[in-house]
């Protein structure tokens, strides 16, 4: 799974769960798996284990989990599912679930958090009581049979999600409607009942009964597809459905005549959070391959087709040559029977790794020019999912503690396989430039108290979803190339493909992989259980600062390397294998070297080089914060256009950004430093990444009565630098760029001025400099958010009509419930609240955000007092009562705006104590809070102490 905004061994895993829970029958049924996996003997037998791990009705918890494996044969499950998929608001299905037993000593539950089960069947018996706690069917032990194959059979109704998990439903502006399942981590149980654990792997195979106009799409091939007729619909279900169940569902369809029947073929072994089904009205295109290749297919809303038309040999391309890659360096086939790409709408991640039906968060389909960096990306998701195929799909965790697995090789081999494929279609960027603003993501979560190990306990599904983030995905990507780095390329992909070869449709552990990366490690120093144990264990990161003498000039110049914690509650000290750059004037000399994990490295250089500057981690090998020597950092601020490579440039420009993170550096000196740099700076990546900062140091960094100043500055600088470049034609990328971003430092109501002038055509510079139609959607934006023109109502009114006539997009009607909200009175807002706080409220949860984002904008501020306390006595039964998706959302656009911290500080540490253990995400949520307040307090004193603006005001208050 790709995100645009997401532990441990089987012995270490057992460790903490029986310390954790006292569960000495979870233990033994690990101990079991760890035998039975090493010498591939079925475990036939199992004590019971504690029921009450199925009694909760918020998540699975990891012991459940482990019961429940203990009770299934593997290899041994199979689904059919039959859904009717009618338009409007809600579906039904029926579920037969096939699966051989060890014990019938403990009751079997099945995961569904639906709106009803109507009916239980188990080998044939109807099971009258039934007993389902919201999330949990019991299925009785006194039913289940070992001497034969056991057969369940569920009848169940659910409403399509809004909140982009299970099955989500759609309706665009033409008024066509459509679904797409996302299943992972644990949502395939809100799609239909199943027992969702990826180690309980299973065969599938859906029919769907739907309306005639919908396409339907799944992991495999549709052996059929035809008019709905219920003779024929009974011949495919009767041998494994009871009648009652097949006429209740199907027999009084009304307008029968308007659907069609979709049987698809039977998958491969896939855990449940990869089963996938896609239903309505797309429009589709075929690539025109060669004879070997594996039929591709592009899915996307009959309202992207002409922009996906423009994209579509791009998309092609990069999925054809990336899956030919991986079989050559892995030297395992590609194990599915076609690949589509279906781009779907209000979608939660940027990709998810389905087998076969690959689905794409729908933002990708372009609808104007963008700078190559977007297409980059697009195509890393691209790269990311279809390595997942191999990770992951063919070979699958066992639990979610070692999610890693998954993410953070595919976000690593992604980028490595990217520097190795070459795409003619668009001109990409600098990858590993791309994989170093990638980090940045796992270098800020590292530094935070709400960090954890790559892998560690992940004691059920609700932590499993909270580690979809920087640490999984950026931080192990790093670790994972760092230890390539130190194998090689070549025997690291080796072993790889053996790992793949061994545990293809099985469940694998993290030593698994371990294992098969030893037989190819011939480092002395160290073995992989050692570097498992520093990297993968163990939480929070490193940073490295030098010392030097520079006016040494031996031959034998002596370097010490200071290593030490980020954070103290971290201790952990690592391996490091990194190039140091030492600089002079004619050039950079390399020096290779392994830092030990020790606080102290003495290197020798040879000084009498005359070096001016050096940095560590040169070519950005191991993920360590790196800190810049007083003399380095005087030099690169003077200097830093003569350094000629890029990624070199990239690390440097880091170090400096996290000086203003770290409230070392104030914000308006880093602004000031960028826009007397960029002018020089060629690279386009890196003018990216460095509007990225700035935008972050203005909007979190900065005290709010500087912002406007600060936004001035950096707006003006655009402005001059999209006016110089608009006259060179070869610089469209980076006009594009600059473009793009202006709208981001318009604080200022004279910037707002001159953008609208430029939206009305009467900006005389920006006369020449196309406004596209994302650059007048954001300056609409800025005109209702902005007070000045509170005045002004037609105007704003006039310019939004203009808008909605010139885009009759969904993203349109996003911008609507936005500008609306922005302008709210005081008895809409409170209607609004009340809205966003309704537990029966259905409408989609992406829509809903654009809304808050209006209502808690920072623009306005004055209205937003009176609802900071409502966010806290309303926010715990939030979490209760809405899906956790919906729940992230509302905490994200609502939590408070405010300047004064140390109130806020005291709010959030109260409600950190009056969350209840089971909402874990909550918990999470207050704890990231927490850190970032702190991290702000110190960040606002550095500007305090440091700004010329703030000290220049000092004086000007006390004269």
């Amino acid at each position: 799974m790709q995100i645009l905004k997401k532990f441990a061994d089987s012995k270490s895993a057992k460790i903490g769960i029986i310390v954790a829970l006292g569960l000495s029958g979870v233990a033994l049924t690990y101990h079991q798996y760890d035998k039975a996996r090493k010498s591939s003997i079925i475990v036939t037998s199992n004590p019971p284990v504690a029921e009450n791990e199925f009694g909760q009705n918020r998540f699975l918890t990891q012991a459940g989990a482990i019961q429940r494996w203990g009770q299934i044969v593997q290899d041994s499950i199979s689904y059919k599912v039959d859904l009717l998929l009618k338009k409007g608001e809600s579906y039904s299905g029926l579920v037969t679930l096939d699966f051989d037993a060890k014990h019938t000593l403990t009751d079997l539950y099945v995961d569904f958090r639906g709106k009803k089960v109507v009916s239980l069947y188990v080998n044939g018996n109807k099971i009258n009581n039934l007993d389902w706690n919201g999330l949990f069917i019991k299925v009785p032990k006194e039913f289940l049979s070992t001497s034969q194959k056991n057969r369940v059979n569920i009848q169940f109704d659910q409403d399509y999600a809004k909140d982009g998990c299970g099955l989500h439903g759609y309706i665009d502006k033409d008024g066509k409607q459509y679904l797409y399942s996302q299943c992972e981590s644990y949502f395939t149980n809100r799609f239909f009942p199943c027992m969702d654990q990826p180690d309980l792997k299973a065969k599938l195979r859906f029919t769907a009964v739907c309306p005639k106009e919908w396409v339907v799409i799944s992991n495999e091939n549709a052996d059929q597809n035809q008019q709905f007729n219920f003779a024929q619909a009974v011949n495919v279900v009767k041998d494994y459905l009871p009648q009652e169940l097949v006429d209740s569902q199907l027999q009084n369809l009304e307008n029968s005549d308007s659907y069609n029947l979709w049987v698809f073929g039977g998958t491969k072994t896939l855990p449940t959070y990869l089963f996938a089904l896609v239903a309505g009205e797309y429009w589709s295109v075929k690539f025109q391959g060669e004879q070997d290749d594996i039929p591709q297919t592009i899915y996307c809303r009959e309202s992207l087709k002409e922009h996906m038309i423009n994209l579509k040999d791009f998309i092609f391309e990069v999925t054809k040559k990336s899956m030919k890659f991986y079989e050559n360096f892995f030297g395992v086939k590609y194990q599915f029977n076609k690949y589509d790409s279906v781009f779907v709408n209000e979608y939660n991640w940027g990709a998810m790794e389905n087998p076969g039906c690959v689905t794409f968060n729908d933002a990708y389909v372009f609808k104007e020019k963008k700078p190559a960096t977007s297409y980059t990306s697009f195509a890393n998701t691209i790269v990311h999912e279809m390595a997942h195929h191999w990770f992951g799909d063919f070979v699958t965790m066992k639990w979610w503690n070692d999610l890693w697995l998954n993410e953070s090789y595919a976000e690593f081999i992604s980028h490595y396989c990217q520097e190795n494929i070459n795409i003619e279609t668009i001109k990409l960027s600098n990858i590993p430039v791309m994989f170093n603003q990638r980090k940045g993501w796992g270098y800020r979560e590292d530094q935070m108290l709400t960090t954890h190990p790559i892998a560690g306990e992940v004691i059920n599904t609700e932590v499993a979803e909270n580690i979809f983030d920087g640490i999984t995905y950026s931080k192990g990507a790093s670790v994972m190339k760092q230890l390539m780095c130190i194998m090689g390329a070549a025997k690291f992909g080796e072993a790889c493909g053996n790992y793949f070869r061994k545990f293809g449709w099985k469940n694998a552990v993290l030593q698994d992989l371990i294992d098969h990366l030893q037989e190819k490690f011939d480092n002395q120093e160290f073995t992989l259980s050692y570097w498992k144990q520093q990297w993968i264990e163990t939480a929070g990161m490193n940073e490295i600062e030098p010392q030097w003498d520079q006016t040494d000039r031996s031959h034998q110049a002596k370097l010490t390397v200071f290593q030490r914690p980020a954070l103290s509650q971290f201790p952990t000290l690592r391996i490091h294998k990194i190039k140091i750059g030492f600089f002079h004037d004619n050039g950079i000399d390399t020096v290779d070297t392994i830092l030990k994990a020790t606080e102290e490295n003495v290197i020798t250089y040879d000084g009498s080089k005359g070096y001016r500057a050096l940095l560590l981690n040169y070519e950005d090998q191991s993920f360590v914060k790196v800190l810049l020597d007083q003399e380095s950092t005087k030099y690169f601020s003077q200097n830093l256009q003569a350094v000629q490579d890029i990624l070199t440039r990239t690390l440097i420009y880091r170090a400096l950004f996290d000086s203003v993170r770290d409230g070392k550096i104030c914000s308006e000196e880093y602004v000031d430093f960028l826009l007397a740099q960029l002018p020089r700076e060629n690279s386009d990546e890196i003018l990216n990444t460095q509007l990225l900062y700035l935008q972050s140091a203005i909007a979190s960094m900065t005290p709010r009565k500087f912002k406007k100043i600060l936004g001035k500055r950096v707006f003006t600088f655009l402005l001059e630098q999209i006016i110089k470049v608009s006259k060179d034609p070869q610089q469209e990328n980076k006009l594009i760029l600059l473009r793009n971003n202006m709208a981001a430092f318009a604080y200022d109501n004279t910037c707002i001025d001159e953008l609208l002038a430029w939206f009305q055509g009467q900006n005389q510079e920006l006369s020449q400099i196309e406004c596209t139609k994302d650059t007048k959607w954001a300056i609409v934006k800025l005109v209702y958010a902005s007070q000045k023109y509170d005045s002004n109502p037609e105007l704003r009114q006039e310019i939004l009509e203009k808008m909605l006539q010139i885009d009759t997009s969904d993203a349109a009607s996003r911008a609507q419930l936005k500008c609306k909200a922005l302008i709210a009175n005081e008895q809409e807002r409170a209607a609004l609240w009340q809205k966003y706080v309704d537990p029966n409220d259905k409408e989609s949860a992406k829509m809903i955000a654009e809304s808050m984002a209006g209502f808690n904008n920072e623009r306005r501020y004055l209205s937003l007092e009176p609802y900071q306390d409502k966010f806290f006595e309303v926010i715990i039964q939030i979490f209760q009562t809405k899906s956790n998706d919906f729940s992230k959302i509302f905490y994200d656009y609502l939590f408070p705006i405010t300047d004064d911290l140390a109130s806020l500080c005291n709010k959030v540490e109260k409600l950190r104590a009056a969350v209840p253990d089971n909402l874990i995400t909550l918990k999470m949520q207050v704890d990231k809070s927490l850190d970032s307040i702190k991290r702000q307090v110190k960040q606002f004193e550095c500007f305090c102490n440091q700004a010329k603006l703030a000290t220049q005001q000092v004086l000007e208050n006390e004269v």
